[in-house]
């Protein structure tokens, strides 16, 4: 079997490329796959720096900052952990350029590596010109979300993506409430789409009981963003009475709202900025963390909260859409994941003025309380949540995937008459 992977942004240093290596990763391992990548690089980036399990000559970059594309790597959310363009911005020449540039290596991959499959990522603009450039080869699309939010964002692209992607073969999502979501707005039938969740790998995040901090030890991992809730954990984390509590910030951003998140952080000796950490390195900071915070007004499916309850973090999440799901009833029952009320937003993710202080309040409430339950030394055990994680390595999820993989290419087989 030959799969061509396609993702537009940079392997991984977001969730859908940590996706995207990982589904690589283990096809390799089974050895019964051959690969081949395209994706969006900055032109002064290396092919090698991005952990690709295939050779060099298998992976074909669509170069950003070039004479072909004279601007950053168009991301598929509005802040990027690394310098970037926002689908909101683009114009009819913009949009010219991006299909261009992406159309000549998607050529030239399909060319050279004749694949039986192609499989894309984001129901987003790539994945609709990969099936127009090639109606005949097989398309699975995996969705992470952030295409979800491009649909408000970048109305006026809609319209056009989503009428490119209504053949495609399979499009495979995180949870059954993006199931429905990707049903009612790409207009799909329910047989297209398909819930293979997403991973963590195993072997790094785990459980190490003498790693914990002395000292009570929040932290957070991901983009330094206003939609991430980042700047008002701040405030609530200065609000805290717990003179020993110290958070975390692992991640980057860049533009005027990560540097004011920076600056703001920087001002409080007890908020350590960790900055862009690989997956060993934020294995390590959740071992030794007692709680992991994630207060998004947006989500996928966040790999952190798996990643950071297998090396026994207490969560506190915003209570969005599959998280639920994600990390069962049972978890939040007994305490050991608090989630937070989504705060009232205006648009997709902007917070008015009159909402941010309810919002800190109950970041704090649920930061004192799961301070207090690390201090209690309570210790929990959540069954089906440890179902969760031992069905959601990654290697389980490309099982899943490549059992889409056979389906999607056995019904492009034509059948035999008796």
């Amino acid at each position: 079997m030959r799969i061509l992977h396609c993702l537009s942004q940079i392997p991984g240093k977001t969730g859908s490329g940590v996706y995207l290596q990982a589904v690589v990763r283990e096809a390799a391992a089974t050895g019964r796959i051959e690969q081949a990548v395209v994706c969006g690089l900055p032109s002064t980036m290396a092919l090698d720096e991005n952990e690709l399990s295939v050779d060099r000559d298998k992976i074909f970059a669509t170069r950003f900052d070039s004479n072909s594309l004279p601007f950053p790597v168009a991301g598929m959310s509005d802040v990027m952990p690394y310098p970037s363009t926002r689908f909101s911005s683009f114009d009819d020449k913009r949009l010219k350029l991006y299909e261009k540039a992406f159309t000549q290596s998607l050529q030239q991959a399909v060319k050279s590596f004749s694949p039986d499959l192609i499989h894309s990522h984001h129901l987003w603009i790539l994945s609709g010109l990969v099936k127009t450039l090639f109606p005949e080869i097989p398309l699975v699309v995996s969705v992470h979300g952030t295409e979800l939010r491009q649909l408000e964002l970048a109305p006026r692209l809609a319209e056009k993506i989503i009428g490119n992607l209504k053949s495609v073969d399979k499009a495979i999502v995180l949870n059954h409430d993006q199931r429905r979501q990707v049903i009612a707005r790409y207009k799909l039938s329910p047989e297209q789409v398909a819930v293979t969740g997403t991973g963590y790998r195993q072997d790094l995040f785990c459980r190490n009981y003498c790693a914990k901090e002395t000292r009570p030890t929040i932290i957070y991992a991901g983009k330094l963003s206003r939609a991430k809730g980042v700047l008002w954990l701040i405030k609530a984390f200065k609000n805290l009475t717990d003179e020993n509590a110290r958070l975390w910030l692992a991640g980057s951003g860049a533009g005027p709202e990560a540097d004011e998140i920076k600056e703001l952080a920087a001002g409080n000796p007890k908020i350590e900025l960790l900055g862009a950490l690989s997956q060993a390195q934020l294995a390590n900071r959740f071992q030794r963390a007692h709680i992991m915070i994630l207060p998004s007004f947006y989500e996928g499916l966040p790999l952190v909260l798996l990643e950071a309850l297998a090396c026994d973090c207490r969560v506190i999440v915003t209570d969005l859409p599959g998280i639920r799901e994600l990390v069962t009833e049972e978890a939040i029952a007994t305490g050991l994941v608090s989630c937070i009320t989504k705060p009232e937003l205006v648009g997709p993710d902007t917070l008015p003025k009159e909402n941010e202080l309810p919002f800190i309040n109950n970041l704090e409430q649920a930061l004192t309380t799961q301070l207090k339950r690390v201090r209690q030394q309570q210790f929990v055990c959540s069954h089906n949540l440890q179902t969760i994680l031992a069905e959601t390595g990654w290697r389980n999820v490309c099982e899943r995937i490549e059992k889409i993989y056979e389906g999607v290419l056995e019904n492009q087989r034509p059948k035999t008459l008796n």
